[in-house]
Parts: structure tokens; sequence; C-alpha cells
């Protein structure tokens, strides 16, 4: 399905054995059962690189074991990705480590919610995340791309607005819808294919139809209320429902990634992709 859809399938950070891997063993396991089931891509946590406190600890102590997990994925077929949401206001010591692990791994994204500022005003906070990307992708020369993701709560920093336009105020970076956020943002306004089709045709409008190409997506349920995101939940049963951004990446001919954040990891995706398998026959 995946070849037909065009899109890579991939899980955030385990399988249902392994919910979240924590060491390089945990990390092996759940690729080769990625690889078995047919996933094609994985979002590493946090977890996993909680030893790492500085950039010398990476080339120092660590060095060989990300090079181990970057060989057995290629081998599977299988694109790595980092994220991390949890930087507070001091967001500088942990961007250079995580930019430089998805540098080392060769991962696709490092993603990364546009929050760091929080208790300033959105807008001042927003010129400080601009200015605080730009000034560690250009002193790292980062390689691996920062994918902004849209966030959950309207409190917040991180509507499809604010993503564009730290995207294309910033270098090598690219937005990274989380459909789920943007329901709940919107009070459950992604309702049919049409809504769907206006959010890709904003980001392609503002960024370009490069981005198209290789887009990068997170999907789930979400539970939500008047000021957004309360909870994630399953996409079993959820009023945000996959078949219209199925067909809606169909009607585009998005090639990328879809990445689901399922509680029952892979079990419930492969049932609910073979029931939507022939709407890419």
């Amino acid at each position: 399905m995946q070849e037909r859809l065009g899109m890579k399938i991939g899980v955030t950070y385990g399988v249902s054995s392994i919910p979240v891997v924590k060491t390089v063993d945990e990390t092996l396991s759940v690729l080769r059962e990625l690889y078995n089931v047919g996933f094609r891509a994985l979002v590493l946590p946090p977890e996993l690189f909680k030893g790492i406190n500085e950039t010398t600890d990476l080339y120092k102590d660590y060095y060989g074991d990300l090079l181990r997990i970057k060989n057995i994925a290629k081998k599977f077929g299988i694109e790595l990705s980092l994220r991390q949401t949890n930087f507070g206001d001091m967001p500088d010591n942990k961007l250079r480590i995580f930019s430089t692990i998805a540098s080392v791994m060769d991962c696709r994204v490092f993603t990364i919610p546009p929050t760091f500022y929080s208790r300033m005003p959105q807008s001042r906070a927003l010129k400080l995340t601009v200015y605080k990307i730009n000034e560690i992708v250009n002193e790292l020369r980062v390689r691996a791309k920062i994918g902004i993701e849209t966030t959950g709560k309207l409190g917040e920093l991180g509507s499809l607005e604010d993503v564009i336009d730290i995207c294309k105020r910033t270098h090598n970076t690219e937005p990274v819808i989380n459909w789920a956020h943007l329901h709940a943002r919107g009070a459950g306004f992604l309702k049919s294919q049409d809504d769907f089709k206006s959010v890709i045709e904003q980001v392609r409008q503002e960024i370009g139809q490069q981005w198209i190409r290789d887009a990068y997506f997170f999907f789930s349920g979400i539970k939500y209320g008047p000021s957004g995101e309360i909870a994630h939940t399953s996409f079993i049963g959820s009023d945000l429902k996959l078949q219209h951004l199925i067909r809606t990446a169909l009607s585009y001919g998005i090639s990328g990634t879809i990445i689901f954040e399922e509680p029952e990891r892979e079990k419930n995706i492969v049932t609910m992709l073979d029931q939507l398998g022939d709407m890419v026959r």
C-alpha cells in the first residue's frame, strides 16, 4: 500500500511490545519488528538519548551506538527521524544536541514545536524562535531538516499560519503538519476532504510545489475543547477521518511520510490500512 500511496508509513517511538525505546538493543528490536510488519519510518524518542547532555558526550560515548542504529535502519529501508517537544525557555543546548544527532544519524527530519518562549507574547516569541533556529542552523551547519510542527493548543505558537511564517523566515526548515493538532485548534474543523485540501493548498501556495514531493505528517485521533488539544486518542472511531487524508494525498500526488501516533501502535494501523486499501488500487 505504501508504494501505491506514494508515502512511507511509520510510528512514533516504538511498537506495542516496546512502546518507547530507551536503549540501543530495544531500538534495533523495534526496527526489525517494523521491517517485518512492513512499516518504513520510525520517530525516535528523546528518552533514547537521555545520557547525552553535551555534544561532546555524543562523540565521546555515543557515536558508535548512533551509527549502529543508523546502519540497521538503512539495511531495513526504514527512515529515521527525531522529535523533541520539551525545551523550556532555554532551548539552545537541546537544539544543538538533537540537531547534531539528527545529522549524524542521517535523519529525515528533526521535528520541534515552536513553543520555546511560552511566557512571552506570541509576536515576540515568534521573532525569537526564528532568530534561534537560524542561529543554530548557521552555527552547526545542520544537514538534517528541522521540522516545525503545528501545535494543538490555542494559547501557544504553532498554528498553520505560524508554522508557515517561521519556515519562510528560517533556513533548512519545513512545515510538519500534525493533523490532530490542527483539528483540535479548529474545534474539529477537519470534517471533509475539502477541509484537508484547504490545508494542503495553503501550504503549497506559501511554501511551494516542491513541498508536496516530500511532505511530513503526523496523524492520530484527538480529544479537544474550547482551548484546543486535551489528549491524543486512537484514530479508530475518531471524528478525524483518515480516509479524508488518504484521498487528499492521492488527489494531490503527495509523496513523503505519514507518522501515526496510535496507542496500540502497529496493530490498529495495519487494520485500518487494510480497510482503506481499495482507495489506492
